[in-house]
């Protein structure tokens, strides 16, 4: 027999035996023990109480197990347990045939049902229409954030007026998060609202959506519980409720928590995308299904954010690899992959404008393409087209000053100079980094034999944008048309080329 059924055993037979209000407090605070020790989740809660209330056949012991049980979980303070006691006052009181014998009868448990089932963690958040402060409708689901603070508050409540410092500063301080607020004035005098709106938000509102119900029609009190102002509830981006009942400490611990979650993912993915790629040869096209498929449709169905934490770091793991096979395959995971599933990543942007930029720049650096025309300055400020910079074979050097590789490379290149330059090789040089005394020290140093160019302003990102420079150095030897012959070659490349 298992140690839960003995010690349930145990419970049941003393249980029979009561005959003072002492054993009742005994009994009652051996439930206690016992269900201290069952994971906290809900659903373990709940499956611990049909154990407990299931044990016995007497309906006077399985009355008083769960309606201690039903007590114990709804006055708790600990988030999750109004879900255990709705499942207990539904199964054993209003749909079962248990007797409540608490104060206010069976009205007072139907009364907690109907004010909580609707919005318990894990739950869709119940829809809300409400009329913003212009009268016209904002739709609760309209509202596209990776989290969604639904903050009912009235004008009148100085708790409201208290603690609204301190949730603008939680919620300006996580709003590169994806945070917005749907803030339900749960009075009907507007100008009381747009007073409130005013003089706590002047003309920046931000991420707050404020909204009423003039009619009262929306039910947001029984759909949400708001029997008290304020009330917060956390909401994930598809609108599952995180957290209920929430004090700004609460809150701000809670979009924490779920930020390291999240950052834990992304961390995992990294180092599991290597080892993961290791099985397959990707030199092989007809392999390509074959590693990304089953792990797409493994982690879409229910995954969200482990699929844009693993698919996040296969895209920018074939990006950045050197070998063009690897570009080819991180191509085919975004138009197959990452694009026709842009809705489903918190960070939208990724998606829609990041990928296919770098997408683009794979297409606009394979060889045989032509390289990108772009203008770019020397030290002097006098500017050229790089088009115009080109020989009839020329070597495009891309290095930062603070680049270790770069510097032993670079060492390479003068001393073989004279035998490219005979050979017919020119050799540019492009600074991508964004500090010009740096460039002007490094020059004194090297006393380069070579052009050296930078784009305007040094702003490097322009050169991320159109070349593959994330890792330096990187070189490209191109024609005088500017045709890419070869990528990330180095000194014994570059002298087979020339033979």
């Amino acid at each position: 027999m298992s140690r839960i059924v003995i010690y349930i055993t145990g419970l049941l037979l003393a249980l029979s035996t009561i005959c003072n209000a002492q054993s009742t407090v005994n009994i009652y605070r051996d439930i206690d023990k016992y269900i201290s020790g069952i994971n906290p989740h809900p659903d373990s809660l709940i499956s611990a109480s049909n154990r407990l209330i299931s044990m016995s056949d007497n309906k006077i012991l399985k009355t008083a197990i769960a309606g201690y049980l039903f007590n114990k979980f709804s006055a708790s303070q600990v988030m999750g347990h109004e879900s255990v006691a709705v499942y207990i006052a539904k199964r054993y009181f209003l749909e079962g045939d248990l007797v409540w014998q608490g104060e206010g009868g069976r009205e007072i448990l139907k009364m907690y049902v109907e004010f909580n089932e609707n919005s318990l963690i894990g739950l869709e958040a119940p829809e809300l229409n409400l009329s913003a402060k212009n009268g016209e409708l904002l739709n609760l689901k309209s509202i596209r954030s990776n989290y969604i603070i639904i903050y009912f508050y009235d004008t009148n409540c100085n708790i409201c007026n208290s603690q609204l410092p301190e949730l603008k500063e939680i919620t300006e301080s996580k709003k590169y998060l994806g945070v917005s607020v749907y803030a339900v004035y749960t009075g009907r005098d507007t100008s009381a609202m747009a007073a409130f709106v005013n003089s706590n938000f002047n003309e920046n509102k931000g991420n707050w959506n404020f909204v009423y119900d003039p009619t009262g029609e929306s039910g947001f009190h029984k759909l949400y519980n708001v029997l008290s102002t304020p009330r917060l509830f956390l909401l994930d981006r598809n609108k599952k409720i995180i957290g209920r009942n929430l004090t700004n400490k609460t809150l701000n611990e809670l979009i924490e928590k779920d930020e390291a979650r999240i950052n834990n993912l992304y961390n995992e993915a990294e180092n599991f995308i290597p080892a993961y790629l290791s099985l397959f040869d990707l030199k092989d096209t007809s392999q390509y299904l074959q590693a990304f498929d089953p792990l797409f449709k493994k982690l879409i169905s229910d995954h969200n954010d482990t699929y844009n934490a693993v698919f996040y770091h296969l895209f920018e793991y074939l990006f950045n690899d050197d070998n063009q096979s690897s570009k080819e395959a991180a191509i085919f995971v975004a138009e197959k992959y990452i694009y026709p599933y842009s809705f489903m990543w918190r960070d939208t942007l990724y998606p829609t404008i990041v990928v296919p930029a770098k997408v683009q720049v794979i297409k606009n650096n394979r060889t045989g393409s032509v390289i990108t025309n772009i203008p770019l300055y020397f030290l002097n400020g006098k500017t050229k087209l790089l088009h115009k910079l080109l020989a009839k074979k020329t070597l495009i050097y891309f290095f930062s000053t603070n680049c270790e590789v770069c510097k032993v490379f670079t060492q390479e290149l003068k001393e073989n100079y004279k035998y490219f330059k005979k050979r017919g090789l020119k050799i540019i040089a492009i600074y991508t980094g964004n500090n010009r005394e740096d460039l002007e020290n490094y020059i004194k140093e090297i006393a380069p034999p070579w052009k050296i160019l930078s784009p305007k302003d040094y702003n490097y990102l322009d050169l991320y944008d159109r070349f593959e420079v994330s890792q330096v150095p990187q070189t490209y030897m191109v024609n005088k048309n500017g045709m890419i012959i070869s990528k990330r070659i180095f000194t014994s490349q570059i002298k087979e080329i020339l033979r």
